[in-house]
């Protein structure tokens, strides 16, 4: 893709508290995969003037909604928190789910990671499972403490007919995994396309936009040394760039 062509990707962002300042940070690796894949990434602050993610979808092409810290607040589907939620952040969920609302109607490409995929589900109507090991029996470990971030952990299977099935060429495919939520009831709007072994759904696809996409595992942690995960922000961009063009 010709540079002057690049797609440009808003990248959401997350909060972080230092002694005298906050700050609107993201990990690099999001920006290094975007860029490898041949767009540019606009950072989107966490901003909720209802006005505000209306005039940032003008300028852009795709919309990459991020992982984080914080849990998706189980109140957003009629729960009350357990005691493994640990952070809750409303202000992000409801800027972000105000950007996903607003990309999906203008069918602008959009790709949910980790808690990003969890949010397209909750926004689409579904649930979570606030903590998968108390509240599944013999889950696999999703959450590693000491592995490194490009280090493959466990499998999923990828749906036959599905997107993700096109884009790696496998049915099979080593993942990464740092997360202690998952997808319980899927939203109307989306099918499940990727499973880990003990059944937690590792990626969702939406049934009628072009590209809305979510994963669980943390693809642009990997791209660096598993190279094949790049043709997932390719395929990303790729799209962005028909919308833009």
């Amino acid at each position: 893709m010709k540079k002057e062509n690049r797609p440009v990707i808003g990248i959401t962002t997350c909060i972080m508290e230092h002694s005298q300042k906050r700050y609107a940070a993201v990990s690099d690796g999001y920006i290094r995969s975007v860029h490898e894949a041949g767009g540019l990434t606009m950072l989107l602050p966490m901003v909720c003037d209802p006005d505000v993610p209306g005039s940032y979808l003008k300028l852009i092409d795709g919309l990459l909604l991020t992982g984080g810290n914080e849990d998706i607040s189980p109140h957003l589907y009629g729960e009350d928190p357990l005691c493994n939620v640990d952070c809750i952040n409303s202000e992000r969920d409801s800027c972000e789910s105000h950007l996903l609302h607003l990309a999906v109607k203008r069918d602008i490409p959009v790709l949910g990671i980790c808690r990003g995929m969890q949010l397209m589900n909750v926004a689409g109507g579904g649930t979570l499972y606030q903590d998968i090991f108390s509240q599944l029996e013999h889950p696999l470990g999703h959450r590693p403490k000491a592995m490194p971030v490009d280090a493959l952990y466990h499998r999923v299977k990828l749906r036959e007919d599905s997107l993700l099935r096109r884009i790696f060429g496998t049915e099979t495919l080593m993942v990464n995994s740092f997360h202690h939520q998952a997808v319980k009831r899927v939203a109307d709007n989306f099918i499940v396309t990727a499973r880990a072994e003990d059944g937690i759904i590792e990626a969702i696809e939406h049934k009628e936009h072009p590209f809305a996409v979510g994963v669980q595992w943390h693809p642009e942690d990997l791209t660096c040394k598993h190279h094949h995960f790049l043709r997932l922000f390719e395929t990303f961009v790729e799209a962005a760039g028909g919308k833009s063009g």
